[in-house]
C-alpha cells in the first residue's frame, strides 16, 4: 500500500520575471511504512520536493496524495520553544490532551527512547544542538503521525552526533514503523538509512535504488561502496 503517490509534480517560481523550474514532473510511490531518503546536490529540488508535500509551498501542477492526513515534519532545526523545558516541548503536540496522565505515559516513553530522562527539566538553552534535535524528534513521535518528512535533520550536527542519532532514526523506524522520507545531500547518509533511495537533480528523478543491505549498515562493506560510487556517478555525469 502506498502512503505518499506523486504524480507528475512540478513547481515553477517566478524571480524577476524569469521562470525557474525546480521540480519537472516527479513520479514517486513511497510505500506505507518504508524509509525513503532523497539525495542531490544543492539546488537539484530535493528541498521544495519535501516544502511542497508539507504544504509550505504550492504546488505548480501534477497531484500528490496521502494516504493518512497526520504528517509530522522535522527540520534542520529543532525549532524549540526557548520557555519550555524539554519534557513541555516533547509533550507540545499533547497539550489539549484531556487525559494527563496518558500524556504523561507517552512523552515519558519518548524521553526515555531518546536518552533524555535526565534532562527533561532542562531548558533549550541549557542542552546541546544533538540533545535538541532528540527532542525535536521526540515532540513529533508523540504527535504520532503516520508520516514523517524530515528535511536534512541532521545537517547541522558534528559527524559524532550525526551518527547516533542516525542510529536513533533506525530505531525509531523500527519500533514505530512509521512512514520516513528523509531528504539530505550526504550519499553515505542515504544509504546508511534508506530502504530506497531517490536520486533528484535538476528538478527531476532520475533513479530508484533499492537498498539490499540489513540494518545496522556496514559502511566500509564492497555493497556500500559500490551504491555509493553508483550515486555519485548519476549525480555527476546528469
Amino acid at each position: 500500500m502506498s502512503a505518499v503517490t506523486i504524480k507528475n509534480l512540478s513547481k515553477v517560481y517566478d524571480i524577476k520575471g524569469k521562470k525557474v523550474e525546480a521540480l519537472k514532473g516527479v513520479d514517486l510511490h513511497i510505500d506505507q511504512g518504508s524509509f525513503v531518503t532523497i539525495v542531490g546536490k544543492s539546488g537539484c529540488g530535493k528541498t521544495t520536493l519535501l516544502r511542497v508535500l508539507s504544504g509550505l509551498e504550492e504546488k505548480s501542477g501534477g497531484n500528490f496524495a496521502f494516504s493518512s492526513p497526520k504528517i509530522g515534519i522535522i527540520f534542520q532545526e529543532p525549532r524549540l520553544m526557548p520557555w519550555l523545558t524539554v519534557k513541555q516541548n516533547m509533550g507540545f503536540s499533547l497539550i489539549n490532551n484531556k487525559d494527563k496522565e496518558e500524556t504523561d505515559k507517552t512523552v515519558n516513553k519518548y524521553l526515555s527512547m531518546l536518552r533524555l530522562s535526565e534532562f527533561k527539566d532542562a531548558y533549550p538553552s541549557q542542552i546541546s544542538g544533538g540533545m535538541a534535535q532528540r527532542v525535536a524528534f521526540g515532540r513529533t513521535l508523540c504527535y504520532n503521525p503516520e508520516l514523517i518528512l524530515m528535511d536534512e535533520p541532521l545537517g547541522a550536527l558534528d559527524a559524532f552526533n550525526r551518527r547516533k542519532l542516525q542510529n536513533d532514526l533506525i530505531e525509531i523506524f523500527i519500533q514505530n514503523k512509521k512512514t520516513i522520507i528523509f531528504v539530505t545531500h550526504d550519499v553515505d547518509e542515504a544509504i546508511y538509512l534508506g530502504q530506497k533511495i531517490v536520486v533528484l537533480d535538476q528538478g527531476r528523478v532520475i533513479k530508484e535504488l533499492i537498498v539490499d543491505m540489513p540494518y545496522p549498515r556496514q559502511t566500509n562493506s564492497e555493497y556500500f561502496f559500490e551504491l555509493r560510487e553508483e550515486i555519485l556517478s548519476l549525480i555527476i555525469n546528469d
